[in-house]
């Protein structure tokens, strides 16, 4: 049997600084063997490409997902949310060899409901971010899960910043609340039958690192002291709870090989997304700001929070329970673009969480195109020097690469990706910045959440036998085949990960 849990944007480095603490005696096992080494991850290109390279084992422009909460329709300057089901590669379960399986596929992120699978599957009972319906095979599973442990406290959240000492205590009760429910219902399930696979994924990490990542990290701009002292202990607790729960599990199948992974990682949110347009204004690649009377000048995050702040997150809530959550995601992925000016520019700022990301307005892609291929990778290489030469008033670099995606993926859906992605430092906040071609820009960052996603995850294997060490490329995409081969199912063609272990199980 195999028992994977993936725990969502956990962080390799607060792991290893709490097990050196004596606080994670689970992880600690998997460090003294060996077995927990840092994947690569596509979180460069976006959080949202992260799990769907993980349980397809293969690059975001074969499975043509990057930002989906907000994403380019390509062919177009709109943008929309793309769901589980558009997906344009295969999720590994979707083999014709797992007929022959007993899996339990339980509130993995970025996947929707494969009905009638050879066991058990549950889609968001709890997921910090949802892309298909709420459901679970068989379709009873999870009303009586709820019913049996309780509704995740977070369902349905809008992710409202606390401001309160009280408020801040109710979050990390929630979540903690929401990790001991999933890890009596996970316990509840894995006893329920005989797995081959058990594959189970824990969304507590993620909420905890996106909103308590500045209680850890005095250099944050939201850090505050009285404050830092209540709630430093948060993501600990949170990590000390997986760990426990990785311990129950697997002292419950004593004989499963134990697969433990995470599909991003997690640091303090110093992202440097609000300098992108002003330097491609600098650069002559997108127009001058206008006095344009429409509400929204072109997206960014701040356009987000003027909107939320404006109807409030609690009043989103509840307007969102009576609206089809469909209408809800065009209609609002609409109201945010309003005024773009894409269409008029050489080169936009595309919607992300973390990096930078920037699309091209190339002929013959897009509809108002105004680059020529010919053009295409001056302009690119141009944009690269410039953010490559940025430094904050010190001196020192805010930028550590920037990716020209065509030169990192190779798939036919490599147009619904951006075009080039701009991976920060991540050394501190990002106010006043120096181009030595184009002069100073000052600017805040306007995000809600003050953790933000690394490009890297782990992989952790229990079994007897070590990973492969760190000096090889080792990305999230080997996830798939690993579990595939530990299976004894042969790793189809299109799948560009590798497997870890060579030693079948079955």
């Amino acid at each position: 049997m195999i028992l994977a849990i993936g725990l969502e944007a956990a962080e390799i480095t607060l792991i290893e600084k709490y097990v050196e603490l004596g606080h994670l005696p689970a992880f600690a096992r998997l460090i003294q063997d060996k077995s927990l080494v840092k994947a690569l991850s596509p979180s460069s290109i976006s959080s949202g490409s992260t799990w769907v390279s993980l349980i397809t084992g293969t690059n975001p422009a074969k499975h043509g997902m990057g930002f989906s909460h907000r994403q380019l329709k390509t062919g177009s300057y709109d943008i929309v949310k793309k769901y589980a089901e558009e997906t344009k590669a295969p999720f590994f379960w979707d083999l014709e060899e797992f007929k022959d399986k007993k899996v339990a596929i339980l509130d993995v992120p970025a996947t929707c409901l494969k009905p009638g699978i050879n066991g058990k599957m549950i889609v968001g009972w709890g997921s910090e971010s949802l892309n298909a319906p709420r459901s679970s095979w068989p379709k009873s599973l999870l009303h009586e899960m709820i019913d049996k442990h309780g509704d995740h406290p977070l369902n349905q959240w809008y992710q409202k910043i606390p401001t309160t000492v009280a408020e801040w205590t109710e979050l990390e009760s929630k979540i903690l609340l929401g990790l001991e429910r999933r890890s009596n219902m996970y316990e509840d399930l894995l006893i329920s039958d005989d797995w081959d696979l058990f594959f189970a994924s824990v969304a507590e990490t993620h909420w905890a690192g996106h909103f308590f990542m500045h209680m850890i990290e005095p250099k944050h701009i939201s850090y505050h002291e009285s404050l830092a002292k209540q709630f430093e202990s948060t993501i600990l607790k949170v990590y000390q709870r997986c760990d426990a729960l990785i311990e129950k599990l697997s002292s419950l199948k004593p004989e499963a090989h134990l697969l433990v992974f995470s599909n991003t990682g997690m640091g303090p949110n110093f992202s440097g997304r609000h300098h992108i347009t002003p330097l491609l204004q600098a650069m002559g690649l997108f127009p001058p700001a206008s006095e344009s009377v429409l509400p929204v000048k072109r997206f960014s995050n701040s356009s987000i929070k003027k909107i939320e702040d404006f109807i409030g997150p609690e009043n989103i809530e509840v307007i969102k329970k009576f609206i089809p959550e469909r209408f809800w995601d065009r209609a609002t992925r609409k109201m945010l673009n309003i005024g773009s000016r894409w269409r008029e520019s050489k080169a936009f700022e595309l919607p992300s969480d973390y990096t930078g990301c920037i699309r091209i307005n190339l002929e013959g892609r897009e509809p108002h195109g105004k680059v020529k291929m010919e053009e295409y990778r001056n302009i690119c290489q141009s944009i690269k020097q410039t953010f490559l030469a940025l430094t904050d008033e010190g001196g020192q670099k805010i930028v550590d690469e920037v990716l020209l995606i065509r030169d990192v993926y190779t798939g036919d859906h490599v147009d619904d990706l951006p075009d080039i992605a701009i991976v920060w430092s991540g050394q501190q906040s990002i106010g006043k910045i120096i181009s030595p071609q184009y002069g100073s820009f000052s600017g805040a960052l306007e995000d809600k959440r003050t953790g933000a996603h690394l490009p890297y995850g782990f992989i952790g294997y229990y079994g007897g036998t070590p990973m492969p060490s760190n000096d090889k490329k080792i990305l999230v995409e080997d996830i798939a085949p690993t579990i595939l081969k530990l299976l004894s199912i042969d790793i189809p063609g299109h799948m560009e990960g590798r497997p870890l272990i060579q030693k079948a199980i079955f």
